[in-house]
């Protein structure tokens, strides 16, 4: 492999996002990702620049392209704090030609707005919950969905808008949700079947041949009755809040055989579905009914050496250093395959 120089791009306007939800603490966790990125590569005997994305999008590409790295290490979750340009991103480095890790922009655009994604899964006969997005307060659901209800900002990714409030059990709660999620995150709301069991995350890697790494579960044990057993953005990145520390992460989930390749086979189903590229994180709750049903799939996941993907690469055999090195391997084969693909089909065009 002829790579020596990755760039490595991230987000420095978590500041101007939507809703309460964004604090120093999320954006300086962007910041130490796109660090500790450049750590692992460093120590892998590459060499690294980190390029910031905030507001000027022209200096941003004369940056890239002055940089002239083999690979570009895309940790942008949006643009211009709005995370529904995450693929906006994806679709300039595309643009301009730039080789860069992840998913293009099609699936980051399909993943993020929850709706659309679920209908993918629904049209190829993958389980998920039932669902309905509002764009407005409703008087009566058109749609049979049966309480609890759980009601999410349609395209928002990193659980943002999701907290205990967010599992509805009336008319009236599902009524003032709507409106929060609405107003909050001016955007419309999804409102899905709430499914009250086990929840697993699935780290899948590759792009011809994906793989599963070993299954990651969400320990809910410590919840009383009455609090919805779901992983809000607090339980997600707060770290020093008493809903974190109730949500410990077991991996490998202690599960039957035969329930782990279940959950392998309907995450890479989904992965290959959405058209996910180099690695993913499959999400999937399990209910009363023992059908794994997917709840997101999650292109670009958190790639921090704390987040879940690369827990579930170390419990595969992959220390972190070795994780960020195998997907940018991943990528730079990716390209250079289409390429030679690209350079075959010139030749016969030629000779013919």
């Amino acid at each position: 492999m002829n790579l020596k120089k990755v760039a490595i791009i991230y987000n420095d306007d978590m500041d101007m996002m939507l809703g309460k939800e964004h604090s120093i603490t999320s954006w300086e966790g962007v910041i130490d990702t796109a660090k500790a990125v450049e750590a692992a590569l460093k120590s892998e005997g590459l060499s690294t620049t980190l390029i910031p994305l905030r507001d000027k999008v022209e200096d941003f590409i004369k940056t890239i392209k002055l940089e002239n790295a083999d690979i570009i290490f895309n940790l942008c979750e949006g643009a211009m704090g709005k995370s529904a340009f995450e693929m906006n991103v994806a679709a300039v480095l595309e643009l301009f030609g730039f080789r860069f890790t992840g998913s293009g922009p099609l699936t980051l655009s399909l993943a993020l707005n929850k709706a659309r994604a679920k209908d993918m899964l629904y049209a190829n006969n993958i389980p998920t919950a039932s669902y309905l997005v509002l764009e407005e307060v409703p008087s009566g659901l058109a749609v049979d969905l049966k309480f609890p209800l759980i009601v999410k900002p349609v395209q928002e990714d990193a659980s943002i808008g999701i907290d205990q409030d967010a599992v509805v059990k009336n008319m009236s709660a599902l009524k003032k949700r709507v409106n929060y999620v609405i107003k909050g995150y001016k955007q419309p709301a999804i409102v899905e079947e709430y499914i009250d069991g086990r929840e697993f995350n699935i780290a899948v890697m590759g792009n011809y041949k994906p793989k599963a790494l070993p299954v990651s579960e969400i320990d809910f044990s410590r919840f009383s009755e009455t609090n919805p057993k779901i992983c809000t953005y607090e339980a997600k990145w707060v770290t020093d809040s008493p809903i974190y520390l109730k949500t410990p992460p077991i991996c490998p989930a202690d599960i039957p055989r035969e329930l782990e390749q279940e959950l392998f086979t309907t995450a890479l189903r989904a992965y290959n579905v959405l058209g996910c590229r180099d690695y993913a994180r499959v999400d999937i709750r399990m209910g009363e009914d023992g059908i794994p049903k997917i709840l997101e799939v999650n292109p670009n996941p958190d790639i921090s050496p704390n987040a879940g993907f690369a827990r579930s690469a170390a419990a595969y055999g992959l220390d972190y250093p070795q994780l960020i090195l195998e997907i940018v391997g991943m990528t730079y084969d990716r390209y250079q395959k289409t390429e030679n693909r690209k350079e075959e089909r010139g030749k016969r065009i030629s000779l013919s």
